[in-house]
């Protein structure tokens, strides 16, 4: 719409008012009425009409007319808000808020605000102080860019997470040393702080992550296994550690250091049983324990009898306290065969036993141990031994290597030669016949995968292997031995890894019923009744199952196949299914389709009215033997079809077969307890440990043994004498 020359020539001389009141701001002279400028994401409110009002257009046509002029508003608007309600239809103002560190202040109308001038906020001086500096960018996760401002509270707490970490000194952010490397190389505005508070941010960082895993503990985790061990310090002082694993919600093994425990006393019994009653109620899992594994000495059996009853719990059935003698040969007493609540609650460590074992086979060869250890002491005895060996090597064009030595010994001076053919010979021989418990004990001591149901895999293994060797008449001597300590501790075999196994969907009865008669044949007993008992017995205890999850059953269509996971091959399927010891068994077929199955939806949808139990046990087995295969992924898959025994399942699967992760622990512990830390209390031995194991969690890094026997295996791969050759091989 056109305007008339009069409302036209108006309107131009407003503009050029305002373009001029502009540059004049802009030069700083005066004050601009433009829009409200943000700064690195603080909003300047604009110094004329306050933050709480808008500037209204200018009035354009005839009536338009120059702006009224109006009080001027206070300086302090710049940095408040204000705070108003209606009262008898008028807008009153009765408080201010700061747009810096957003507190309420008092800001009556018909009061002064001379206070909110006066206010000294902190957080308006940081702002202002970070105007100083130039802007530093970061990127998110997203991808992002965002301002960056350094945060004093944040250093405190990465510092003591590098701490924990790492562990250097705990005074090691205090030094001026750290202190200068971090002003000069990342941050001028970095300020040490003390020893003392390095300690308290560290106890900080302890509670607020253990609070978390507590939250985290009681709504993703139906059950907990624990694993408690002792370990004696450098400092003299002995800590009892409490290791929680357990399935989380998308059905992935965790573990978590629950606590480490200063023992102040006698190593008795009771003293433990209280130790491990104390973590485990600080972390409200009373009625979450499952099963504990430990080792088999007998103060450990003294305290289960008083841990018994405290944590019978889980399937809400009391037990009694029973503190009869155990017996020597077996892991529980007969009590604990009427007790369904607490049937699968006190395990034995089985890498201990292979240990043992392993310990009473070197015993008879320790006159061939002792041979090798005297002839690598004489090599290492001085340099010019060693220089005469290399030159020696490389003459008959063999790579010189080094050797380790345990332990001196005295130099053989008659004369005849130390080492012989025998000793080589006896040297290959003992290799290949541990190789085998090396192995065991390194699947069987994983974290990431369930390992209960690899140990009658393994029993089977070890008692061919001994079976092998035993008519050797080299290693005789050291074959019998290991096989009375097997044959005690597994001759009578635990329930738990009898169900564990039957609770794989590749093995089921059918496979149960195969391993059962080769064990039998190879151990030279009758286990006839054995899988009659064990399918006794799981029938009572899903029915426990069923009486208290019962409510959470849902039924579903069946959907064959098997979700995949990652793994590496621990069990050999045809130790089970081959045909040649069997007799009266028919031939299973290995070569169908990965994942296919002989029972349709349709068969096992008629059968699961009847039980969920009968309808898994007595239906085809699984064929999918691929090393990749993961059953706690194929339960989590059909817990709709199994809802009841997949929460079985679940718990069985939880179950730790070795106490290695305990073990882990001290070896984190050795790193905590060094030279420099000697003078740290208990409760910080506890923080820093169960940060580090937590750290470690995070990122999936927990102790494995396979990595820490391939990184071994490694470094005595490249003990060459001739260092400097073979880096420029690998080169």
């Amino acid at each position: 719409m056109d305007l008339d020359p009069i409302a036209e020539e108006e309107e131009h001389r407003l503009e050029d008012h305002n373009e001029a009141a502009d540059a004049r701001g802009f030069m700083g002279f005066g004050e601009t009425h433009g829009d409200p400028i943000e700064l690195d994401g603080v909003p300047v409110s604009d110094p004329g009409t306050g933050s709480t009002s808008t500037a209204s257009p200018a009035p354009t046509g005839s009536a338009a007319v120059a702006p009224s002029r109006r009080r001027k508003r206070s300086k302090c608007w710049n940095d408040f808000d204000e705070l108003t309600k209606v009262v008898n239809g008028k807008t009153v103002r009765y408080g201010a808020v700061c747009k810096y560190c957003k507190s309420n202040l008092s800001a009556d109308s018909n009061n002064g605000i001379g206070h909110l001038l006066r206010y000294n906020c902190p957080a308006k001086q940081a702002y202002e102080r970070s105007g100083q500096v130039q802007s530093v960018l970061k990127m998110n996760a997203d991808g992002k860019l965002q301002h960056w401002q350094y945060s004093p509270a944040v250093a405190r707490t990465e510092l003591a997470r590098l701490i924990a970490r790492d562990d250097p000194p705990p005074w090691h952010g205090s030094t001026v040393a750290f202190q200068e490397y971090i002003n000069r190389a990342h941050n001028p505005r970095f300020v040490h702080v003390s020893r003392q508070t390095t300690a308290r941010d560290m106890i900080k960082l302890y509670n607020d992550r253990k609070v978390n895993l507590i939250d985290a503990l009681k709504t993703d985790v139906s059950s907990v296994c624990l694993i408690s061990d002792i370990w004696a310090g450098k400092a003299k002082e002995d800590f009892l550690s409490v290791v929680g694993h357990f399935v989380n919600s998308k059905w992935e093994p965790e573990k978590r250091l629950l606590g480490l425990r200063l023992i102040d006393g006698k190593h008795s019994g009771g003293n433990i049983a209280n130790l491990v009653a104390t973590v485990i109620d600080d972390y409200a899992l009373t009625d979450k324990v499952f099963a504990i594994t430990l080792d088999n000495a007998s103060l450990n059996n003294t305290a289960m009898k008083y841990l018994r009853p405290f944590l019978s719990g889980y399937l809400g059935v009391p037990a009694p306290v029973v503190l009869e003698t155990p017996n020597d040969d077996d892991t529980h007493t007969p009590s604990d065969d009427d007790d369904l609540s607490t049937t699968f609650l006190h395990q034995c460590c089985c890498c201990l036993v292979i240990n043992l074992g392993v310990k009473a086979c070197l015993d008879p060869l320790k006159a061939y141990i002792d041979d090798f250890r005297t002839a690598i002491t004489f090599l290492n005895a001085s340099n010019q031994r060693i220089a005469a060996y290399k030159s020696y090597c490389m003459s008959m064009a063999v790579r010189p290597r080094k050797f380790g030595v345990d332990m001196d010994y005295p130099l053989d001076r008659d004369g005849t030669p130390l080492l012989t053919d025998n000793h080589c010979i006896v040297a290959e021989k003992i290799l290949s016949f541990l190789e085998l418990f090396y192995e065991s004990t390194v699947a069987l001591s994983g974290i990431y995968y369930p390992t209960a149901l690899l140990m009658l895999h393994h029993i089977l293994r070890i008692a061919r292997h001994l079976n092998a060797y035993e008519n050797d008449p080299l290693l005789r001597p050291a074959v019998v031995p290991i096989k009375d300590k097997f044959l005690k501790y597994w001759r009578k075999i635990p329930i738990l890894y009898a169900v564990a196994f039957i609770l794989d969907p590749r093995a089921k009865m059918r496979g149960f019923n195969r391993l059962i008669v080769r064990l039998s044949n190879l151990f030279g007993k009758d286990y006839s009744r054995f899988p009659i008992d064990v399918r006794t017995k799981l029938t009572k205890v899903f029915n426990m199952y069923e009486s208290k999850f019962g409510d959470e059953r849902q039924r579903a269509a069946h959907q064959p196949g098997a979700a995949h996971g990652s793994g590496k091959k621990k069990m050999a399927w045809g130790d089970i299914y081959d045909d040649d010891d069997i007799g009266g068994f028919p031939s299973t077929p290995l070569r169908r389709r990965p994942g296919s199955s002989t029972s349709s939806p349709h068969a096992l949808s008629t059968v699961v009215s009847i039980s969920e139990l009968a309808s898994y046990l007595d239906s085809d087995i699984l064929t999918e033997f691929d090393e990749e295969f993961n059953t706690l992924f194929w339960w989590q898959k059909h817990k709709l079809t199994y809802s009841i025994l997949s929460l079985l399942a679940k718990d069985i699967m939880t179950v730790p077969a070795s106490t290695i992760s305990s073990e882990s622990t001290f070896s984190l512990a050795g790193r905590v307890i060094e030279e420099r830390r000697r003078r740290l209390t208990p409760d910080m031995v506890e923080v820093l440990n169960c940060i580090k194991d937590w750290e470690l969690a995070d990122t999936h890094l927990q102790h494995t043994v396979e990595e820490e026997t391939e990184e071994l295996e490694e470094v005595h791969e490249n003990m060459y004498l001739d260092v400097d050759d073979a880096a420029e091989d690998e080169g």
